[in-house]
């Protein structure tokens, strides 16, 4: 079968849990089984509508980036105002996209299209509180996320694939995503010179892009 174009735009990295399209009844019982066999291992979700759970992942995702850019867990990137600024920036605009392209967003982990839409809408001290809601449901471990996971061990991440990813998407309607364009850089930037970068440059890098 054809991968929609938000199929092709979207890549699902979980982090934490997997996804699975729904099956076709014929292939209900094989489904059943692999998630027996996998929940005691992980959580899994099953979704009728694969192509909106991925976007709906790929939001859940955003909190990779930034730490990978400044060395500091998910927790504490969302707990700098500057940098929960830029976090709630990359969402809103990832779900503008999103939303262009006619995507219902599927629900996964605790985000779904109602609250997403709201994010969107919403001025940023009140969107602002579904990232927090994100890191409270972290815990206190900090987390440093995937994509900073990476960069310690010196190896390329898979940021084309998050953000970057909006960004192809974006081209698609030939429209901008300036947020996410310059945090796919900035990752890329520390993947070369090793050097993890402030709030303020974070900030400053953003501005020169918008």
């Amino acid at each position: 079968m054809p991968r929609s174009p938000s199929d092709e735009a979207t890549a699902l990295h979980p982090t934490d849990e997997s996804l699975a399209p729904a099956a076709p009844r014929d292939d209900a019982a094989a489904l059943r089984l692999a998630v027996d066999a996998l929940s005691p291992v992980m959580p899994i979700e099953t979704t009728d509508d694969f192509a909106g759970a991925q976007w709906t992942k790929l939001l859940v995702n955003h909190v990779n980036a930034l730490p990978a850019i400044t060395g500091l867990s998910v927790q504490q990137t969302i707990a700098d105002p500057r940098l929960r600024a830029v976090l709630l920036a990359s969402m809103k605009e990832t779900i503008g996209i999103a939303r262009a392209k006619g995507v219902h967003f599927a629900p996964v982990q605790g985000l779904d299209d109602r609250l997403l839409r709201f994010v969107q809408r919403a001025p940023r001290i009140l969107a602002q509180l579904v990232p927090r809601a994100m890191a409270r449901r972290m815990g206190s471990t900090p987390n440093p996320g995937s994509t900073l996971q990476s960069i310690r061990r010196g190896q390329l991440t898979e940021i084309d694939h998050l953000n970057g990813a909006v960004v192809v998407a974006a081209a698609t309607l030939s429209r901008p995503a300036p947020v996410n364009a310059t945090l796919v850089t900035l990752v890329h930037a520390v993947e070369h010179d090793h050097r993890f970068r402030t709030p303020t440059e974070v900030t400053a890098a953003l501005h020169s892009r918008r």
